[in-house]
């Protein structure tokens, strides 16, 4: 009987397992998918979401044809949004279980195997135009090992980041840096881990107030800082990612913080066009 438990019990994460890549696969196709259904026009604008799991929508609903994540989510919110005119693209390059080591630009990394994301993010010139950045980044951090991510390294890797992100591109772009979501951080974490989180945020705060790079402040996502972000059903089932629900308030909860940056940016190309 014992064997035969302990079989079931192998082919229960067997298929737990598979389940989750057969899902992760799906986001990015859906991913690619949506890319190339984008169309160009001259009052075109986009948006970039950058960063780990969070960025790329692991724990939302998805299928081989539907996007998933904050920039589905949130490209839903924005077409209900009357004061926005124009077109926005949202592009999603989000990338699975990677740290704030892996997005820095090669000179800035002290690997022998330096990082390429970013790279190869300056590579297409549909990223590059990108006048508003998302950065989701460092809840893979504490989880490093040989070497090990401080919460120092961490938010000085994500000032180099954005920093790059700054030079490349439209000068004008705006940069907006999350805190790091911290739920499911008393299961999966020690005690220490978990403080290093709370600085990790703490600092990430204290980066984005001090605005020396010009970055803003994007969604508090942390427990700490969030109250409202302690609700279970804001969460998938491993109760650390976000669920479909999760996403969606979060794309609600982004409107209000970019809808400004947009209509100003949409203004813009108007009185230019008018030669005001």
């Amino acid at each position: 009987m014992e064997v035969i438990n302990s079989l079931i019990r192998t082919v229960k994460v067997f298929l737990t397992v598979s389940l989750f890549y057969l899902k992760l696969g799906f986001i990015y196709f859906a991913r690619w998918h949506e890319q190339k259904l984008r169309t160009k026009g001259k009052y075109n604008h986009s948006i970039v979401v950058l960063g780990d799991d969070h960025a790329l929508g692991v724990g939302d609903y998805s299928t081989l044809t539907a996007g998933s994540g904050l920039t589905h989510k949130l490209g839903g919110e924005l077409a209900k949004e009357v004061s926005i005119r124009q077109s926005w693209q949202l592009f999603n390059r989000g990338e699975y279980k990677t740290s704030t080591e892996d997005w820095l630009h090669p000179a800035d990394s002290k690997r022998k195997e330096k990082p390429v994301l970013l790279t190869k993010l300056f590579q297409d010139p549909k990223y590059l135009k990108a006048e508003i950045v998302i950065v989701m980044l460092g809840s893979n951090d504490v989880l490093r090992k040989d070497p090990s991510i401080t919460p120092q390294e961490t938010v000085r890797n994500l000032e180099l980041i954005c920093q790059a992100l700054k030079k490349a591109g439209k000068e004008s772009k705006s940069i907006y840096l999350c805190t790091i979501p911290t739920a499911g951080d008393d299961t999966y974490l020690t005690e220490e881990q978990m403080a290093d989180n709370l600085t990790r945020n703490q600092l990430i705060e204290a980066y984005c107030d001090k605005n020396s790079d010009g970055v803003l402040p994007g969604l508090q996502m942390d427990l700490a800082s969030n109250f409202e972000m302690k609700r279970r059903n804001l969460y998938w089932k491993d109760g650390r990612h976000f669920s479909s629900i999760g996403y969606t308030k979060m794309a609600k909860d982004w409107v209000p913080l970019v809808r400004p940056d947009m209509v100003k940016r949409e203004f813009s190309i108007i009185r230019s066009d008018l030669g005001l």
